[in-house]
């Protein structure tokens, strides 16, 4: 069942995948603009950390993908979790560090962006699209929701600039 929704989630997102024009000309530009990106992110140098990432999500989601797989009475990973945890990973902007995939007992994916135990990101993804999110940076702490609606949050991106600085 997983699998299926991987395949079909994987056709569907990506910041490539519509456009705000209707004539002909502007739906091919997207189209090829589309290609071209798949194709940067295919190449090792910059599409392996986040091949090895949505491997890692969909093995994640896969393992909790029944009710009580932890044993523990934890909430199976919905498809709608999975759907919006792939198209956030998708989103990633170039030239950011690739996170770490996890699964939380409620049935959410996380991300985690981890340098040391003062400089952390933590991003938590609903079956609704919110990203509940809670960073330490040094003496600094942040923490809310944030809604995804397809592209990588410039809330995270700074978060994540910080983190590494």
């Amino acid at each position: 069942m997983i699998c299926e929704l991987a395949l079909s989630t994987a056709m569907t997102c990506g910041r490539w995948n519509s456009t705000r024009g209707e004539s002909e000309a502007a739906i091919y530009i997207a189209e090829q603009a589309r290609k071209r990106w798949e194709e940067v992110k295919q190449t090792h140098s910059v599409g392996g950390s986040v091949a090895s990432a949505v491997e890692e999500l969909f093995d994640v989601a896969s393992s909790a993908a029944e009710p009580n797989w932890n044993g523990y009475g934890a909430a199976a990973v919905s498809h709608d979790t999975y759907r919006h945890a792939y198209c956030f990973l998708d989103s990633l902007p170039l030239g950011l560090p690739v996170p770490s995939v996890g699964v939380e007992a409620d049935g959410q994916l996380t991300f985690e962006w981890y340098r040391n135990p003062s400089r952390t990101l933590s991003v938590s993804v609903s079956a609704d699209g919110d990203l509940h999110y809670a960073a330490l940076i040094g003496l600094k702490k942040e923490y809310g929701t944030e809604i995804f609606i397809g592209d990588f949050p410039d809330r995270f991106v700074n978060l994540l600039r910080d983190l590494c600085a």
